[in-house]
């Protein structure tokens, strides 16, 4: 169909839509259905209509991405790269979904027609590429999992994602159940334990391990505050989280643990003097969380357990100024400064932590590019590597602290700000043009009196 006429009410359009499929849509028409036009039972079906649209898309976006993962024969895969500041998404993210669409066009073909026919969405589709990951490399298992799990499930109609793991962790264990323990060992080696920031001053720590160590500890940690007496206000949850973080901080001494990157564990907060002496309540920056209230670094300051480091700004520019120098060697004062001022990598979307990265010339030292603070930046080894081994893959370090990196297609995309304690207002404070920046000028304050 050509578009449909342009007197359809929006009942009647809704109608067309239902009766076509999802590639014959049009999205200039579908924009014309009113929903205030239609009746509660059409806007349901207008909903249908939408996700059945938007599923197509994700398919399409599938077979691309598949094409562009065979396509990379770049040294060290920059393919996700592009990806990740294309679509803006975390690296791994990126890495993640090309994975999922090689898999889906090569071995999982009916899988990808369901999510283009608008029966499945990319996250059903990706519970099962990602369970052909744990089964052998047997050319006949991908087909025999579609072949057990989709007709149920495209017969039903409605199967959430977490309905469609548990059906297909069935199925694989049915498909393969001699390397079971094989799969369980190799999930095994993968536990971990992450650090999620979250809102209000508040992260979260999640620990992927075995599921009977997980059920103990949280047993442990149940048990343990029938311990505590009866007229405790807090909440069980409340309970159970102060008494694992007792346990964790009270069970690893700070004097036992080794060192990283010259130091012991510890915080860094970016706070400005004026907010640190109470002149002000502009919030703080706790270095791989964001900001913090006043309130909050100012307990920190009275804390005397050495487990944070202060880092000053001015607090006319909010430009960091420098380190308080009664714990730093000179080396270290210029790592602890990067670390600071750039807190990650700076790659746009590459989250890896500044003591997990390395100092990098932003102009290549060989070409005279001078070892500043003005000319330094973290990269992880990664993409240190990406702009060294001739892959046509640049940055610049903006004067705002942004950094710009232009691909090997000529794209440009420029990372979020590296200073992010600094306000609008702040970063209008600008010296003379006859002045150096203050990143590259020496200034010594004097640390406040705590």
């Amino acid at each position: 169909m050509d578009g449909w006429p342009d007197e359809l009410s929006s009942s009647e359009l809704l109608a067309c839509a239902v009766a076509e499929h999802p590639a014959f849509r049009s999205g200039a028409d579908l924009d014309r259905i009113d929903p205030a036009a239609l009746s509660g039972g059409e806007q349901v079906d207008l909903l249908a209509v939408l996700e059945e649209q938007r599923r197509w898309f994700e398919a399409a976006q599938l077979r691309l991405l598949a094409r562009i993962q065979a396509d990379d024969d770049s040294q060290l895969g920059l393919g996700q790269e592009g990806v990740s500041v294309a679509l803006q998404l975390p690296l791994r993210t990126a890495q993640t979904r090309l994975a999922q669409a090689d898999t889906l066009v090569r071995q999982l073909p009916r899988t990808l027609a369901a999510v283009s026919d608008g029966a499945l969405s990319a996250a059903h589709a990706n519970v099962l590429a990602e369970a052909v990951w744990r089964l052998p490399d047997d050319p006949a298992l991908p087909a025999a999992l579609e072949e057990t799990v989709l007709p149920p499930v495209l017969a039903a109609g409605c199967v959430t994602v977490p309905q469609l793991k548990r059906q297909v962790r069935r199925a694989v264990l049915a498909l393969d159940p001699s390397t079971a323990e094989q799969r369980h060992q190799r999930a095994v080696s993968e536990r971990r334990v992450e650090y999620h920031p979250g809102e209000d001053g508040m992260a979260s720590l999640t620990a992927l391990l075995p599921a009977p160590d997980a059920q103990l500890i949280f047993d442990r940690l149940t048990t343990a505050t029938k311990l505590l007496p009866t007229e405790d206000p807090r909440t069980r949850d409340q309970q159970r989280a102060d008494l694992f973080t007792d346990a964790i901080l009270s069970g690893l001494p700070l004097d036992a643990l080794p060192q990283v990157q010259g130091r012991r564990p510890a915080i860094n907060v970016v706070v400005s003097a004026d907010t640190l002496l109470g002149l002000n309540d502009q919030p703080a920056q706790l270095t791989g969380y964001g900001p913090i209230t006043a309130d909050t670094v100012r307990r920190l300051a009275a804390d005397t357990s050495g487990t944070w480091r202060r880092l000053l700004t001015d607090p006319d520019t909010g430009a960091l100024l420098d380190i308080s120098p009664h714990r730093y060697r000179p080396p270290q004062r210029v790592c602890d400064y990067l670390a600071a001022r750039d807190e990650v990598c700076a790659f746009p979307t590459c989250q890896q932590p500044g003591h997990r990265c390395e100092a990098d010339h932003t102009i290549p030292y060989a070409q005279g590019g001078p070892t500043t603070r003005a000319n330094l930046a973290l990269t992880c080894r990664r993409h240190n590597h990406t702009k060294k081994t001739g892959t046509g893959w640049t940055y610049r370090h903006n004067p705002d602290g942004t950094y710009t990196w232009t691909t090997n297609t000529g794209h440009r995309y420029t990372s979020p700000t590296t200073q992010p304690w600094r306000t609008s207002s702040e970063t209008k404070s600008r010296p003379p043009a006859d002045q150096p920046p203050m990143n590259e000028r020496r200034v010594e304050p004097e640390p406040p009196p705590f």
